[in-house]
This record gives C-alpha cells, structure tokens and sequence, in this order.
C-alpha cells in the first residue's frame, strides 16, 4: 500500500505573448499569468508476482476545471461555466479530476536474479 500528496506553489508565468495590449488580445496579465496553486494526492496497493506488478490507484486534485484546461490546454474541453482568472473562456477540463487507474509493471532488473 501506498499514499502521496503534494502541494504545487506555481507563482506566476514570464511575460509571453498575448499578455501585452500591443499584442492585439487586450493584455489580461501583462505581468504575467498568475497561476493557480492545487493540492493533489493518490491512494492505492500493489500485487507483486516474480517480476510483475498490478497498482490500483485513487488519484485526486483541487485544481478546478477551469484552471485545468488553462494549465494542460485540453482540446477536448466542452463543458462552459468555468470561467477563472485565467481562463476567461470559461471551457473546463475533466483531465485534472478524480480518477481511478490499474497499471502493469515488469522490472527487467529483478529477471537477471531469475535464473
């Protein structure tokens, strides 16, 4: 069994394009982008058998979806009300949600001690 979290202070992006008014996009933030900081943590176990491992894990954050589609520029983003200072659009993201997943692992180091 395992767990994790972890907390992200991301501060504030570097001047970049679209953050100037002479660019022509109106300069919301021409200090830069003030990113969002989020918390996010997973659960889970593993089985091992010789060299494999099944995980099960439980994965979760805070960023909202919003701040999530601002920060992983999601192209399938659909869903609209998730309006953030950073993303005035308002499309949100389902990447940055909870989650359940089931990885396999193999560890060809351990296979030498198989013989």
């Amino acid at each position: 069994m395992s767990a994790e979290v972890g907390h992200w202070f991301l501060g504030t992006s570097d001047q970049f394009y679209c953050t100037q008014p002479a660019a022509g996009c109106g300069g919301l933030f021409p200090n830069g982008i003030p990113y969002t900081s989020y918390t996010t943590w997973n659960i889970g176990f593993g089985i091992t058998k010789s060299v494999f491992t099944l995980d099960f894990r439980y994965s979760s954050t805070d960023l909202n979806k919003g701040d999530c589609n601002a920060f992983t520029s999601d192209h399938t983003a659909r869903e609209l009300g998730n309006v953030t200072p950073i993303n005035p659009g308002g499309f949100g993201s389902n990447w940055c949600g909870d989650v359940f997943f089931v990885t396999g692992k193999f560890d060809l180091t351990a296979m030498a001690n198989l013989k």
